[in-house]
C-alpha cells in the first residue's frame, strides 16, 4: 500500500512540475548521465547502421544524415549521439531529443529535461524525477526579450549552474558544448563534433553547433531565425542618427525662438520702462517751472 501511495504522489509531483512550466511539459526531454569526458565523445568513431539495434546504448537510433556537396545529396545512415558537455566535467546523454530549445514568438525559449534516476527505498525501487534546463540564455539575449527559459527555482535547476530571475543564464566560466553529428570538411565526411550551445560566447559560425550562427550583435550563438528576427525589428541606425539630428535641430529652434520671444519681450518691456521715466521725468520738469 505504501508503495502504491508513493508512485502515486511521484506521478503527481511530476504532474506539478510540467504543469509549472509555460509549455505544460509539452516539450519536455530525457537525458541520462554518462562517463564521457567531451574528449572522449570527440574520439568516437562515427558508427554506420542499417537497423536501430546496430546502434549502442548511448545513440537515438539508426538515423539518415545528409550532406550537399554542391552537386548531389549524399546520403548516409548513422547512429545518432547527442550530448551536452561542459570542458571539466562529464557530458549527459540526450535521449531521444536532439534539440535543448525551441523558438516561440521570436525567441528561444530553453525546455525542461527530466533524468530518470533509481533511488532504494525500504527494499523497493522507484523512479525520481530530476529536473535540468540544458539551454542557457547570455545576459544580453535575456535582457534584448530575446532568450527564456523553463523557469529555474535553484542553479542546480540549470545545466549552466546560474539561475537569475527564474532564467537559465549561460555562466561565462563554464560555457556548455553540444557534441553531435556534423560535417568536417577537412575529412570530407560527419563526425561527433562538440561545439559551443547556443547562448555562449562566439567570433564566427564555426564555434556555434551545426546551422546555428555567432550573432554578430551580441556575439553569442543563436537560432539563424532568432539573429533574423531581431534584425529584422532593430532600428537602423541611420534613422536613428537621422532622427536624433532631427530632435537636435527642433530643440535648438525651440530654443531660438524662446530666446526671441524673450528679448523682445525684454526690449518692449525696457522701452515701456524708457517711456515711463521719461513721463515721470516731463511731469517733474513742468511742476518745477509752475513752481518757478
Amino acid at each position: 500500500m505504501k508503495i502504491i501511495i508513493l508512485y502515486i504522489t511521484l506521478i503527481i509531483s511530476y504532474i506539478a512540475m510540467i504543469k509549472s512550466t509555460p509549455l505544460e511539459g509539452e516539450f519536455v526531454g530525457y537525458f541520462k548521465y554518462t562517463n564521457y569526458t567531451m574528449k572522449d565523445i570527440e574520439k568516437i568513431e562515427v558508427i554506420k547502421c542499417k537497423t536501430n539495434d546496430d546502434c549502442p546504448e548511448y545513440s537515438n537510433g539508426c538515423t539518415i544524415y545528409n550532406h550537399w556537396d554542391g552537386k548531389n545529396d549524399i546520403e548516409y545512415r548513422l547512429c545518432e549521439m547527442t550530448f551536452m558537455c561542459h570542458s571539466n566535467k562529464n557530458c549527459i546523454f540526450l535521449n531521444n531529443a536532439s534539440t535543448y530549445y525551441i523558438n516561440v514568438k521570436g525567441m528561444e525559449y530553453g525546455i525542461a529535461f527530466v533524468n530518470n534516476s533509481t533511488l532504494k527505498e525500504e527494499e523497493e525501487h522507484f523512479k525520481k524525477e530530476e529536473k535540468v534546463i540544458l539551454h542557457s540564455c547570455s545576459k544580453k539575449m535575456y535582457q534584448n526579450n530575446l532568450c527564456e527559459t523553463d523557469v529555474c527555482k535553484t542553479s542546480d535547476n540549470c545545466y549552466s549552474n546560474l539561475c537569475v530571475h527564474d532564467t537559465c543564464i549561460a555562466n561565462p566560466s563554464n560555457p556548455s558544448y553540444i557534441c553531435r553529428l556534423d560535417w568536417v570538411e577537412e575529412d570530407k565526411k560527419p563526425e561527433l563534433q562538440c561545439k559551443k550551445a547556443n547562448g555562449e560566447k562566439c567570433i564566427n559560425d564555426d564555434d556555434c553547433d551545426q546551422v546555428n550562427v555567432c550573432d554578430g550583435d551580441h556575439e553569442v550563438c543563436t537560432s539563424p531565425l532568432i539573429s533574423k528576427h531581431h534584425r529584422d525589428r532593430k532600428f537602423p541606425d541611420y534613422l536613428f542618427f537621422f532622427s536624433i539630428a532631427i530632435l537636435v535641430v527642433i530643440i535648438l529652434a525651440v530654443i531660438t525662438l524662446v530666446s526671441l520671444f524673450v528679448m523682445s519681450c525684454a526690449y518692449i518691456a525696457f522701452d515701456e520702462l524708457k517711456n515711463i521715466l521719461y513721463n515721470i521725468g516731463d511731469d517733474y520738469r513742468q511742476v518745477e517751472d509752475v513752481y518757478y
